[in-house]
C-alpha cells in the first residue's frame, strides 16, 4: 500500500486474483489508506470463501471491533441474496491497530452526490452539509466509452451544484469496480465502494451521509442499511445512512420544483448514446413517469421532452427491490387519476409479480400511498396544536387523514 497526498494505491490478492486499485483526489489532504482498503476488500474476501484478510498498515480500534458484526449481518443477509451462488462466509482480519484520532474537520459534514434522486434528497433534507463527494469509476465507469464521454459534463453539472450552494466539492476517481465486479454484485458491494472513498478523504471532515435506496417500510437485506452503515464509522469519521424517512416517489415530490434539481437531475446508469439521462431505461422511465405524475416532468431540463410508454415493455423486474419501487409509482398514478399512466405501470407490476412467483394480490407496503398534498397540509393545520379548534374542525381533520389510509388490504 502506498499513500501520498491525493492519492492512494494497494494491491490485492483476493481469491486468486491481483489488482492493483487506486483512488485519486483532486484537491486537499488526505489519509486513512488501511482504513479505506478494509472497506474495500472486505466485502471480496467474504464472497471469496472466507479465510484471513490481512491489511498492511494500522487501521481504526473502532472499525477492527465493528467489523466482525458487519460480517455477520452481511453473512446473514446473503443466505437469502438470489444473486449469490454461495453465502459469504466470514473472515478473520488481520491487522495492527492505531491510536484512536479525533476528526481534523468535525464540524463538517459531506454527503456522497451523483445528482441523482436520493443524492439530492438527502442534500435538500440535511441543511448542515458542508462539502459533496462526487466520484467518478462508481457508477461512470472509464472504460466504458459513452461515459468516460459523459463523466466531463456530470462532473460540471455537479460543481454547478456545489458552486450555486456554497459547497465544497471533493472529485475523486477510482478504478475500484475492476477490482470488485469479478467477485461480489455490485448490488451488495456499493455501500462499501463509497465508505473505501469515504476513509480516503476522512481528513477533511468528521461526518458523512450516504443515502439509502428505499424507505425503512421496504428496505431489503442489501445494500445500504441502517443496520450496517453506521459500523463503518470510525474515531474520526462517523458514518450515517440517511433518507430512510421517505419512500422514493415521496423523495421525487420533494425535490422536483427546486430550479437546481430541474438543471442537473440525473438517474440514468445506461446513458444509451452518450445521454445524460437515455429517457428509455428502467431507471429513467420510473422516474419520468414519477415527474409526469406530479405535473413537473416538463419543467425537468435533463429528461427527453417525450414520454415514451411503449418502452415499458422491454423493463423486466426480477427483484423484489424493483417491485416495490414500481408499486409506488402506479400508488402515485392511480391517486393523481392518471388514467393515461396507469396501464402502463400495472402492466409492469402485474409481469414483476409473475417473474417473482408472487400472487396478483401481493403487496410489500403495508401502507396506503403517499397522500396529495393538499388534504396532507389541510389535515394538518386541523389537527395542529396552534388552532382553537372546534369538535367539527376536529372531525374534519380525522377524516381527511383517513381519506389518505386507505384499505391496507386493496392491491
Amino acid at each position: 500500500m502506498r499513500c501520498s497526498p491525493g492519492e492512494l494505491d494497494f494491491r490485492t490478492s483476493i481469491g486468486g486474483r491481483e489488482r492493483c486499485v487506486s483512488f485519486r483526489a483532486t484537491e486537499g489532504a488526505t489519509s486513512g489508506g488501511a482504513d479505506a482498503a478494509l472497506a474495500a476488500c472486505l466485502l471480496p474476501a467474504m464472497a471469496s470463501g472466507g479465510g484471513r484478510l490481512t491489511l498492511p498498515g494500522p487501521v481504526s480500534p473502532r472499525l477492527l471491533r465493528t467489523q466482525r458484526e458487519y460480517q455477520a449481518v452481511q453473512r446473514a443477509w446473503s443466505l437469502e441474496w438470489e444473486f449469490q451462488e454461495r453465502p459469504l462466509v466470514e473472515v478473520e482480519v488481520i491487522a495492527a491497530t492505531r491510536p484512536p484520532q479525533p476528526p481534523r474537520e468535525p464540524d463538517r459534514v459531506a454527503a456522497f452526490f451523483s445528482a441523482g434522486v436520493d443524492s439530492w434528497s438527502t442534500l435538500l433534507d440535511n441543511p448542515e452539509i458542508t462539502d459533496l463527494i462526487f466520484v467518478r469509476g462508481i457508477d461512470l465507469l472509464p472504460d466504458l466509452a459513452n461515459h468516460a464521454k459523459l463523466a466531463p459534463e456530470v462532473e460540471a453539472r455537479v460543481r454547478e451544484v456545489a458552486g450555486e450552494l456554497g459547497l465544497v466539492l471533493h472529485a475523486v476517481d477510482t478504478d475500484l469496480r475492476a477490482f470488485s465486479d469479478p467477485l461480489v454484485r455490485w448490488e451488495a458491494y456499493f455501500p462499501s465502494a463509497c465508505m473505501a472513498v469515504a476513509h480516503f478523504l476522512a481528513p477533511r471532515f468528521g461526518r458523512v451521509l450516504l443515502a439509502s435506496g428505499l424507505d425503512h417500510e421496504v428496505d431489503d437485506p442489501v445494500a445500504t442499511a441502517r443496520l450496517v452503515d453506521h459500523l463503518w464509522s470510525s474515531e474520526r469519521l462517523e458514518v450515517a445512512d440517511d433518507g430512510g424517512r421517505y419512500s422514493r416517489v415521496e423523495r421525487t415530490r420533494r425535490i422536483a420544483y427546486h430550479p437546481l434539481v430541474r438543471r442537473t437531475l440525473r438517474v440514468c446508469w445506461e446513458n444509451r448514446g452518450g445521454a445524460y439521462n437515455c429517457g428509455r431505461c428502467r431507471k429513467c422511465l420510473m422516474t419520468m413517469i414519477t415527474l409526469e405524475a406530479l405535473g413537473a416532468l416538463t419543467a425537468v431540463e435533463t429528461f427527453p421532452s417525450e414520454l415514451d410508454l411503449t418502452e415499458i415493455a422491454s423493463i423486466e423486474i426480477d427483484q423484489i427491490i424493483l417491485l416495490s419501487l414500481w408499486e409506488d409509482v402506479l400508488d402515485l398514478v392511480r391517486t393523481e387519476e392518471r388514467a393515461d399512466l396507469a396501464p402502463a405501470v400495472e402492466t409492469v407490476v402485474d409481469r414483476g409479480k409473475r417473474t417473482l412467483g408472487l400472487p396478483p394480490g401481493y403487496r410489500r407496503r403495508r401502507s396506503g400511498p403517499p397522500p396529495p398534498d393538499a388534504a396532507t397540509t389541510l389535515a394538518d393545520l386541523l389537527e395542529s396544536r396552534s388552532w382553537r379548534m372546534t369538535a367539527p374542525l376536529r372531525r374534519i381533520g380525522a377524516a381527511l387523514r383517513r381519506l389518505r389510509r386507505p384499505n391496507q388490504r386493496r392491491s
